[in-house]
């Protein structure tokens, strides 16, 4: 192994490196923020430059413990970048009980990156500085060997640049450009914005660059150098912070900012426009168009799911799918796993992938410098992946196996391994795809400086086939998240996936996304005609003949304002009686007059009317066969208009009291309640003063009696009260022996008691005697017949209070003599 160091060493000698001239090893003093690395020497990636204590010439030293903080000059690099790999130039041997430590900061207090061998990273590592938690750009890296065994040590690479700078897209929304009334978009970002026909919308991007060289003093300037692009569904582009857009029709409309800096990289956000569609007042009508002078009739308008007037939804097309917002950087690999994904949603719950045909492409825009080092898959919701590419063939792929795609690039890549984007291509991915697939044999052609940033080969951007089919994503929910995963398993190479996505076929979904505004309120206009208002109902009286208009007018959940106005006609008509009641359901209609008569029929009631002598009589007789509130309508026949009246036929009052027994002291109520009456209570023909309710509680003996009163009759009815001590006198002795005395266990007042339940046991916990229904003829023999031996016995009497229906428990002892 040293033998091999040697030979690196002589081989990288021979090769100039474009103004690189210093090297660092572990032992040097420390590149801290008092002395920084220079980044105008240290912005090669492709080289080594960071060696154990060996120097490139030996193996590290037993018990080592080094620590090198390195950081960046923060004037032409702002980050620090670590690389340690294995293959050709590159040295990585460090034994199993020795570690590195790399730590993202100025110091060990930072948190740390990684702690690697040769175990635990057969391929090495890759580290970078980060934004969110490492405003110096600095790594720390310790060094620890103990003293069993040593590996040769590492030649490793440490650049530092100006990588991308993480920032976020946001845009806001204001309707007529009303700034005041804040941000119309809900949610932020990637929401909706609600709007009325004839609205406009202005939109304004407000990206936030937490890490702009104006915040942080280093990096580069995003805020004076992004580009705003707005595309509309309608197909209208825009660019700058801010754009108006007017919607041309009532239907929804998407609109897609791309906020790109001029590293570049770019974050894309998504939100919607739903314009309110009108509402149908098909079914706001009056229930009577032409009415007879002093006549009411309704007017209906609708403002839910059970209402007559609706809204009909508008369908607006929402695309289903999208890319990825920003770039996906791969750094230096050795084994690195990097992730993207794309969440996808819209399509009808259910929605699989049935064969390859299903998706029409997934394509990625990306370049890397080295293909022979990366594998490529692709991951469905259900977590079915299929290999897109397989190039590397060494240990700890992440698909076995590998075409061994050797020193080709990918789109226009930079070949320094600094951290700086090339030119991406797009390469598309489909079964059938004209080209095949790389594995097969992958054609190249050349991309040279200039315009390219990096000498080499290039795959040509075009539709190539996955390594493995689609098919294999049968099965698989369309909704939910697709990510591709790369593996970089090779140092001194990077690159970067600009942006990704996929297209299903169009025949699995319409790729429509429908809504309906909602009718949050509606009301008539007022007008001294309306004379009873339930909000989307009305009553109306026209006081005048001829034609008499009303407005019913809606607001939408979009707050947009909608009306429609509904004509009644009158003219002079008939008149009947005003609402009545009746009894013994029966009922003379008197008052009725028309012009040339009518007919009368029954609404709804209780029971069925009959009309005597028919129904075509101004004022019939009529019969019921229930009591009960009935609704009569009378049309008349000269204003064709309907004329209601209610008639209550109130049924003659009933009233039942049952006899009762009850214990001293309980309440026993009785009710006689029947509706619309009046009560009287008596106890033994004398009136009960105050006693007028419908219910009353007896509490003494007496014959009781109540007197019910309607307008139609009056009833009465009575019940005899009876009360009782409800004492029960248990015995503790009787004298089974046929004298005719005290032969059986009488418990006095068991009879009132209802269900009594008597156990007997012997002293010995036996039950000897049982009865679930005692009736005082116990007479000392058990369950068989046999009588028992005299002596004490236990008891559990267990009865059910009268009335009251308490249950009551008395137990104890009792004596058998037979020879008294």
């Amino acid at each position: 192994m040293r033998m091999y160091k040697i030979l690196a060493t002589l081989f990288l000698g021979g090769i100039s490196f474009g103004g690189f001239s210093q090297s660092l090893l572990v032992t040097d003093p420390d590149q801290d923020q008092a002395n920084p690395l220079d980044c105008s020497v240290f912005n090669n990636g492709s080289v080594t430059n960071f060696f154990d204590s060996g120097n490139n010439t030996a193996p590290y030293g037993p018990n080592e413990n080094e620590t090198i903080v390195i950081c960046p000059d923060l004037v032409n690099g702002s980050k620090v970048s670590l690389a340690f790999a294995t293959n050709a130039g590159y040295m990585w041997d460090v034994d199993g009980s020795d570690t590195v430590y790399v730590y993202d900061g100025p110091n060990t207090s930072a948190p740390l990156l990684g702690a690697i061998n040769s175990v635990t990273h057969p391929n090495g590592a890759t580290f970078q500085a980060s934004f969110a938690n490492n405003s110096s750009g600095c790594l720390t890296v310790v060094f620890v060997s103990d003293g069993a065994v040593e590996g040769d040590g590492w030649d490793a690479n440490v650049t530092c640049g100006n990588p991308p700078q993480p920032f976020e897209a946001h845009m806001v929304a204001y309707i007529n450009g009303d700034i005041a009334g804040g941000n119309d978009m809900s949610p932020v970002d990637t929401g909706y914005v609600d709007v009325c026909q004839g609205d406009s919308i202005m939109f304004v991007a407000t990206p936030v660059f937490p890490y702009d060289s104006a915040i942080t003093g280093t990096g580069y300037d995003q805020q004076n150098n992004h580009d705003n692009e707005w595309a509309f569904s309608d197909g209208t582009t825009a660019q700058g912070d801010t754009v108006w857009f007017v919607p041309g029709a009532a239907q929804g409309y998407l609109v897609t900012l791309t906020t790109s800096d001029h590293f570049p990289q770019s974050e894309i956000i998504i939100a919607k426009i739903r314009v309110s569609t009108t509402p149908s007042f098909a079914s706001c009508a009056p229930l009577s168009d032409t009415i007879c002078l002093g006549s009411a009739t309704g007017l209906v308008g609708g403002v839910g799911v059970q209402d007559t007037a609706g809204v009909d939804p508008t369908q607006s097309s929402i695309i289903i799918g999208g890319s990825y917002a920003g770039l996906t950087y791969l750094p230096d690999g050795s084994g690195q796993v990097y992730t993207t994904d794309v969440n996808i949603s819209g399509y009808p719950i259910g929605t699989q992938i049935s064969s390859a045909a299903d998706i029409v492409s997934m394509c990625v825009t990306m370049e890397h410098s080295f293909l022979g080092d990366l594998e490529m898959t692709l991951e469905c919701p259900n977590g079915t992946t299929v290999t897109i590419f397989n190039s590397y063939s060494g240990g700890g792929e992440l698909v076995p196996g590998g075409f061994n795609g050797g020193g080709t690039f990918l789109g226009e890549a930079f070949d320094n391994n600094i951290g700086n984007p090339g030119i991406g291509w797009e390469y598309c991915f489909y079964d059938g795809a004209p080209s095949g697939a790389w594995a097969t044999g992958y054609p190249t052609v050349p991309v040279t400086n200039p315009p390219s940033p990096s000498n080499g080969n290039s795959i040509p951007a075009g539709d190539y086939e996955p390594e493995q089919t689609f098919g294999a994503f049968a099965g698989c929910p369309i909704n939910g998240s697709w990510t591709i995963t790369v593996q970089d398993n090779l140092g001194i190479d990077d690159g970067y996936i600009f942006e990704w996505g996929i297209v299903f076929d169009p025949n699995l979904n319409p790729n429509n996304e429908t809504y309906a505004p909602t009718i949050v309120s509606g009301d008539w206009v007022s007008h001294p005609d309306i004379i009873t208002n339930t909000d989307t109902a009305v009553v109306v009286v026209p006081s005048d003949t001829g034609d008499n208009f009303y407005t019913f007018a809606v607001t939408d959940d979009f707050g947009c304002y909608y009306d429609t106005t509904i004509m009644v006609h009158t003219v002079l008509g008939a008149e009947i009686m005003p609402n009545a009641s009746a009894c013994d359901n029966m009922f003379q209609v008197t008052g009725t007059s028309s012009l040339a008569g009518g007919t009368w029929f029954e609404v709804n009631g209780a029971g069925v009317a009959s009309f005597s002598p028919s129904a075509a009589n101004d004022n019939p007789n009529i019969s019921v066969t229930e009591s009960g509130l009935y609704l009569f309508a009378y049309v008349d026949n000269q204003c064709q208009d309907t004329l209601y009246v209610a008639i209550d036929f109130i049924p003659d009052p009933e009233a039942t009291l049952l006899d009762t027994l009850i214990c001293e002291g309980d309440v026993y109520t009785m009710d006689a309640t029947n509706p619309s009456s009046t009560y009287q209570w008596f106890l033994n023909g004398v009136p009960i003063v105050g006693a007028t309710n419908s219910t009353y509680g007896a509490v003494v003996e007496g014959m009781y009696m109540v007197a019910v009163q309607n307008q139609c009759n009056a009833v009465n009815a009575s019940a005899e009260v009876e009360t009782d001590p409800c004492v029960l006198v248990v015995p503790n002795v009787f004298t089974p022996n046929n004298d005719g005395v005290n032969d059986v266990f009488e418990v006095t007042g068991i009879e009132i008691y209802i269900d009594p339940n008597l156990e007997v046991y012997n002293r010995w916990g036996q039950l000897v005697y049982k009865s679930e229904q005692y009736d005082n003829t116990w007479d000392g023999r058990d369950m068989n017949g046999n009588e028992l031996t005299d002596g004490t016995y236990y008891y559990l009497l267990n009865a059910t209070r009268p009335f009251t229906l308490e249950e009551k428990k008395f137990q104890g002892t009792v004596n058998i003599f037979r020879k008294y």
